[in-house]
């Protein structure tokens, strides 16, 4: 019974009335806006307006984020990419075989030494 008594009383305030009386004109023209209970609502308006606009900005700025991620992890691939192959390259360059074979084309005379290195301790 508690619940029914609470319901009239909110149905009985001036406030809730005033706002019931209106009608689709009176949104539509903005009158709405000069009643009472409004009126004194506009804190809580203005406070919803700000938090919906941090909402949109903050979607936006994840968007933009997001994107930002996936465009560096597309460059870090396209660059694992090419340092592996420079790697292989350079391998390739550097394998003895090769460097005799330049050595020889370009006719620098040295030659390989034939006695084994020495280790120093």
């Amino acid at each position: 019974m508690k619940i029914n008594e609470i319901w009239n009383k909110i149905r009985n305030n001036e406030d809730f009335s005033e706002i019931k009386r209106g009608s689709i004109k009176d949104i539509l023209n903005g009158n709405f806006l000069t009643k009472d209970f409004i009126r004194r609502q506009y804190g809580l308006l203005l406070l919803l307006a700000v938090l919906a606009f941090a909402y949109i900005d903050n979607r936006f700025y994840c968007e933009k984020q997001q994107a930002r991620i996936v465009a560096l992890q597309k460059q870090l691939k396209e660059t694992k990419y090419e340092a592996l192959t420079i790697s292989a390259e350079l391998m390739e360059m550097s394998r003895q075989s090769n460097v005799q074979k330049l050595l020889k084309q370009r006719n620098i005379n040295i030659e390989e030494s034939t006695e084994p290195a020495i280790i120093i301790k």
